[in-house]
């Protein structure tokens, strides 16, 4: 019994310890000088049992406050004060009201607020860091837009989002003086649970209120009719995804008058759409000009996204191939901020010299710069750029390194290309033992994937350099390979494969009879390019002799 009873007097002492505080009890702790973190402020007005009538009134005065505070200062006081009588860890009223104190000279005032907003900033972000995996914490979309202003950023664009991470968040595209854009996703439960909790239908005695008809997407049709760009953005996202282009285009319109930047690219996209299905030339020209229309927003907002969209789009010569030059400076400016995709592409136009003059330098230049930002593609790329005999080109240790870091996260084609790394000696000794080892854990990462299996199993079979030839393991895994993917056996350059495995082993008779399987396949298909050294391979297996190349 007394085991019992101690027992429970432990559950109790830490039933009391572990409940949240009541948010009065906290403002009262504040006001007698007791330490009490953001962190505890937030969870405690969120956890209030009056959350719905506290949360609805400081989202309006959140909302005044946004609406004057670069223009009517001295009214910020007022405001911001009311503010923090709602709920005191609002990051929006200590920085509305340090504004405030700023303005009157009150400085020992202003650093009060000053040092508040910098706590709640920093309590935020030792909660999430902004990504969509982790996002920040705020308890309304105007809190989350004066964390932004409190960095320095300016709000460019936003949409709410749903997700299993966060019923209802937010994403901004936040201007920063110097630099490109960059992406906070903020999550906004508490917010969608009060409404849900204000807007939960009446239910019967003894039943907890039905939830299962207030969605995010509910909430985000109400902040619509307010009028929230972010919502009017998300709705017209959605009614996209549904195929109800001109609905989603009056939406997203609505949300561009405010400078919303996602919304002029969201159109920019509808337009594309309507302009590749237009039934005649002036329906497609207009919706063009729209698309134009809307990336230009866009860009004035500084979206690398959108240059680089608009670009590409100029190159592909949808404006007329006499444009199609005035894309690269568009490629150009998006790749000074920073944007992956565009110094790939550049690299591309300058190693194969189309629309720019050839150079290997720039190539180089482009490549690198893309590969070092994260690009995983544009890393492979410049790998394979780096293995070109012709562009002739240095070593760059970087690139074995971006690769394994890729290929010890499963990328198959990483590991193929480590093997070519590795077997030329290019950014790291010549080893063939490593080389071998890579290519073998490229075939186990993607056994279906035809192209690298064939790649592999080229070079292993044709190497000029016989310590890397592997010709019985090479024709197994394209055995293997070939019999289960009936599409491969329609491609002519993996049946040519296939017939020098076999020819490798021994076996002319089948490496002659693959070889005219993939003659006819080339033939039927008007291949007329492969022809010939399809041909000269088949005289080669029925003189009775293999293939070699200097591969990799």
């Amino acid at each position: 019994m007394r085991l019992l009873t101690t027992m429970l007097a432990a559950l109790f002492v830490v039933g009391c310890q572990t409940a949240p505080p009541d948010y009065r009890v906290l403002t009262e702790r504040l006001d007698s000088g007791v330490e009490v973190t953001p962190g505890e402020l937030r969870e405690a007005f969120l956890d209030a049992g009056d959350l719905p009538a506290r949360m609805e009134r400081l989202s309006d005065l959140e909302q005044q406050a946004l609406a004057i505070i670069e223009d009517e200062p001295l009214k910020l006081g007022s405001i911001g004060t009311a503010i923090l009588d709602t709920y005191y860890g609002s990051l929006t009223g200590h920085y509305v009201l340090a504004r405030f104190y700023h303005h009157v000279a009150t400085e020992d005032a202003a650093e009060l607020h000053d040092a508040w907003v910098q706590r709640i900033a920093d309590d935020m972000t030792s909660n999430g860091d902004g990504s969509a995996d982790r996002p920040l914490p705020a308890v309304t979309p105007v809190e989350a837009q004066m964390f932004a202003a409190s960095r320095g950023g300016d709000v460019v664009g936003s949409i709410y989002q749903s997700n299993d991470v966060a019923p209802f968040s937010l994403l901004l595209q936040v201007r920063q003086p110097e630099g490109a854009l960059t992406a906070l996703h903020f999550d906004l439960s508490g917010l969608f649970e009060s409404m849900r909790t204000e807007f939960a239908p009446e239910s019967d005695a003894g039943e907890p209120p039905g939830d299962h008809e207030f969605t995010p997407f509910t909430l985000i049709g109400f902040l619509a009719k307010q009028n929230d760009t972010a919502a009017q953005a998300a709705i017209g996202a959605f009614l996209a995804t549904q195929n109800r282009l001109d609905d989603a285009a009056n939406w997203l319109r609505a949300a561009s008058r405010t400078g919303n930047l996602l919304a002029n690219s969201l159109l920019a996209r509808i337009y594309w759409e309507q302009a590749r299905t237009a039934s005649d030339d002036a329906l497609r020209e207009q919706a063009m000009d729209q698309v134009m229309e809307n990336y230009l927003h866009a860009i004035a907002l500084g979206s690398a996204d959108a240059m680089y969209a608009l670009g590409v789009l100029y190159l592909n010569g949808h404006y007329g191939d006499e444009n199609k030059v005035s894309g690269v400076p568009l490629l150009k400016q998006a790749d000074a901020l920073g944007h992956g995709d565009a110094g790939l592409f550049l690299a591309h136009l300058h190693y194969t010299g189309e629309v720019v003059d050839k150079d290997l330098a720039a190539a180089r230049d482009y490549y690198a710069r893309a590969a070092d930002q994260g690009n995983e593609f544009a890393r492979r790329s410049y790998a394979r750029f780096l293995l070109d005999r012709d562009a002739g080109q240095a070593a760059d240790p970087r690139a074995v390194a971006w690769l394994t870091e890729q290929a010890e996260a499963g990328d198959a084609e990483s590991m193929l290309l480590l093997g070519n790394l590795h077997a030329r000696g290019i950014g790291t000794r010549v080893s063939t033992r490593r080389a071998v080892r890579w290519f073998k854990e490229a075939v186990k990462a993607a056994p279906e994937d035809a192209s690298i299996v064939n790649e592999v199993a080229w070079t292993l079979t044709v190497s000029s350099r016989d310590a890397l030839r592997r010709a019985r393991y090479a024709r197994d895994i394209m055995d293997r390979m070939m019999t289960a993917n009936e599409a491969a056996r329609q491609r002519p350059e993996y049946l040519d494969t296939w017939a020098a495995t076999y020819a490798a082993t021994g076996d002319f008779e089948r490496a002659v009879t693959l070889q005219e399987e993939a003659v006819n396949v080339a033939q039927a298909a008007d291949y007329d390019e492969v022809l010939d050294i399809l041909q000269k391979h088949l005289g080669e297996f029925q003189a009775g002799r293999t293939l070699s190349e200097d591969v990799p």
